[in-house]
């Protein structure tokens, strides 16, 4: 019995720091990819490290050089280079720890024009660079070119995921305001998220669990049961698209600002790279612009 009370008490003691160790550990997400390291991330003082080869998963980034004698380093980018050694500020420099080399995520991100976030709630880095095609989509005169770009960028999100909605059954809306596009709502599993486009991604401002009239969710106290963030003003009219992925079809229409739901029509949508433009509000663009 003394023997299998000691057998338990070090497998429980190997749960707990099992599970202490897993709580605590940092994953890293690059353009919505988890990025697998074979050494584990740390925090250290605050700032961020990752095995030196992480980085090269970002856009453009590469290892152009290592002397081991110096320990210096050199990392690449078509635009311009930077050197690394351990005499730096702890915050901008790379450390040696157990024969490997870790070097602070934000700070090479962030000087190769890229963002980067940290989500509390998951103990995730994030970060988003785009390439020039994407960044030229996005910026297009076309609404619909960018809005498609927009949905399709790498999203950051630091606020507490609300769980719990009903499933959609592979059925969702996007939602634009009018003649936006770097700013959307997404309905998806009886929660709505509001995305803005900022830099190299869509950052989630805000998030709600539908608890009501789905079409009146920005109105203060009607349609939203929980949320987090802010809450965004609408002004304008909302143009949207119901997409059943299941069957490949969507319908599209708008929201008055009153939360009255118009149907224009509908039209075949296998993918969002199917998205389409709605005359509709393309007309009343125009005529705003003539004004």
């Amino acid at each position: 019995m003394k023997w299998k009370s000691f057998f338990l008490t070090c497998f429980a003691m190997f749960f707990i720091v099992s599970t202490a160790q897993a709580a605590t550990s940092i994953s890293v997400v690059v353009n919505d990819r988890p990025i697998k390291t074979d050494v584990a991330p740390f925090i250290k003082n605050g700032t961020t490290f990752v095995p030196l080869r992480s980085i090269e998963q970002i856009e453009g980034i590469s290892i152009k050089s290592w002397n081991n004698k110096t320990k210096t380093l050199v990392i690449a980018h078509p635009t311009k280079s930077m050197t690394f050694s351990v005499k730096q500020n702890q915050s901008e420099s790379m450390l040696i720890k157990d024969n490997r080399v870790m070097v602070p995520i934000r700070f090479i991100a962030e000087n190769f024009n890229s963002d980067v976030a940290w989500d509390a709630n998951t103990k995730t880095v994030q970060v988003a660079k785009l390439n020039e095609e994407m960044k030229a989509n996005l910026n297009s005169d076309d609404v619909t070119t960018s809005r498609l770009a927009a949905i399709t960028i790498p999203r950051i999100t630091t606020l507490k995921e609300i769980t719990g909605g009903q499933s959609s059954a592979g059925s969702f809306q996007l939602l634009f305001p009018e003649g936006e596009s770097k700013a959307f709502f997404i309905i998806e599993n009886s929660t709505i998220d509001y995305y803005k486009v900022k830099g190299n991604a869509a950052w989630l401002t805000w998030s709600g669990k539908i608890g009501g009239n789905e079409n009146k969710f920005w109105i203060t106290n009607s349609g939203i049961s929980s949320e987090v963030g802010q809450r965004p003003k609408i002004n304008d009219r909302l143009f949207f698209y119901k997409v059943s992925s299941h069957s490949g079809q969507s319908q599209y229409g708008y929201l008055s600002n009153t939360g009255k739901e118009t149907i224009l029509g509908s039209k075949d949508m296998n993918s969002l790279d199917e998205l389409y433009p709605i005359l509709e509000e393309n007309e009343a663009d125009q005529m705003k612009k003539t004004e």
